[in-house]
């Protein structure tokens, strides 16, 4: 399952790169159709972090589609978060890719409660969206 979600991923990325540049293609449309929040529906003022499960289950709620980002974790899990660093978003200066995903659950994005998530938590979240 979690190979066949990381092909998909690529296949939607390589058609977006053969896009790129092409602004008035017919393809686009498809995309327009649909509405995204970016790192999930996040609002910093609000306790919701950019890239929590906050942030991405208010999404789904509003009936979103999400964009996220992925890093490799130390022990091969796929953490969601923009930056390989974690210095912007929980203040710390360490790589996703030094941690091993029990590492990774220590640390708190933008000061709250709120953890990085892993693909496989996040990716339920939009079934049915």
């Amino acid at each position: 399952m979690k190979g066949l979600l990381i092909i998909l991923m690529y296949v939607v990325l390589m058609w977006l790169v053969l896009l790129r540049g092409r602004k008035g293609h017919e393809s686009w449309d498809v995309l327009r159709r649909y509405r995204y929040a970016h790192r999930g529906l996040h609002n910093s003022a609000e306790g919701i972090p950019e890239n929590s499960l906050a942030a991405f289950r208010l999404a789904a709620e509003h009936g979103y589609g999400a964009e996220l980002d992925v890093h490799l974790t130390k022990d091969g899990q796929l953490a969601v978060i923009h930056d390989d660093s974690l210095l912007r978003t929980a203040g710390v200066d360490v790589k996703v890719s030094d941690l091993t995903s029990k590492e990774l659950l220590e640390y708190r994005l933008e000061g709250t409660e709120e953890r990085i998530p892993f693909l496989e938590e996040v990716l339920p979240l939009f079934v049915g969206v």
